[in-house]
């Protein structure tokens, strides 16, 4: 298995407390990826912040093996200095080169990180900025850059949001768990080119390399073919054999059709 080696940093005071972790590292697992022997690692997961940012999204960040850092102000504006230890570490990576990262991320809406991202890119390394929409357009940040991804994209309902729709009843552990896999098995298509044909080998792998906890064997699809024969009946995805005898996969153009 080739592993595509990734570090990434959390500027906990420019991110909202809302952020959906596994929905950002699921994404950025499966992008650039050139074939089935590829994996994106996250190896350095680090995220600084002062005391009261960090309570926000403590839960997340040990469920996910950050490595915390608390970095309390130190000047009456309330100034700290999280983003010169997140800097400082990025580099410290390129010092010492043990693991060799090949993608930097940084999800943050301050302009000082630009100055390392710019240094790692001469490094010839690939950054990464998860920011807010409202500043994703700011030269300073796309120039510094080889990637955007914006930060509402990955966040969660506010509490007000989800007190309106609480009229919903609640999922059992099997239905959540079913859900899971079909929106795993969703992520994988809709990162693949909708116009070209890939083969159901790698996007299994794909999958596979996602499903680490083998979910699908405890829904009730049991396994990836039936849950792709599903999305196929619900016109979400297309299958066809190719010269070869091989199955190939696309996603479905146009709207799929509900079963519910």
């Amino acid at each position: 298995m080739k592993r595509k080696n990734n570090a990434m940093y959390i500027d906990l005071e420019n991110i909202p407390s809302t952020l959906d972790l596994k929905s950002l590292l699921d994404d950025l697992s499966l992008r650039h990826n050139v074939d089935s022997d590829e994996e994106n690692v996250f190896v350095i997961k680090m995220a600084a912040g002062n005391s009261t940012a960090i309570r926000k999204m403590k839960k997340q960040l040990t469920e996910y093996n950050f490595e915390i850092r608390d970095t309390p102000s130190i000047t009456s504006k309330y100034k700290n200095r999280a983003d010169l230890i997140i800097s400082l570490a990025a580099l410290e990576t390129i010092i010492i080169n043990m693991p060799v990262i090949d993608r930097y991320v940084f999800i943050t809406s301050d302009s000082d990180f630009t100055v390392i991202m710019e240094m790692l890119r001469k490094y010839g390394k690939e950054v990464f900025l998860v920011t807010k929409e409202a500043v994703s357009d700011k030269p300073v940040f796309s120039n510094s850059c080889d990637e955007i991804l914006i930060l509402e994209a990955y966040t969660t309902k506010t509490k007000a949001a989800k007190k309106e729709t609480k009229v919903a009843v609640e999922p059992t552990p099997q239905e959540k768990m079913d859900e899971q896999v079909r929106a795993l098995a969703k992520k994988v298509v809709d990162s693949f080119d909708p116009d070209s044909w890939q083969l159901a080998s790698f996007v299994g792998t794909k999958f596979h390399q996602m499903d680490k906890s083998r979910m699908i064997e405890r829904s009730k699809y049991k396994s990836l073919g039936a849950l792709l024969t599903q999305l196929e009946k619900e016109r979400y995805i297309k299958k066809r054999i190719n010269e070869k005898g091989q199955p190939e996969l696309r996603k479905a153009t146009g709207e799929p059709r509900s079963t519910l």
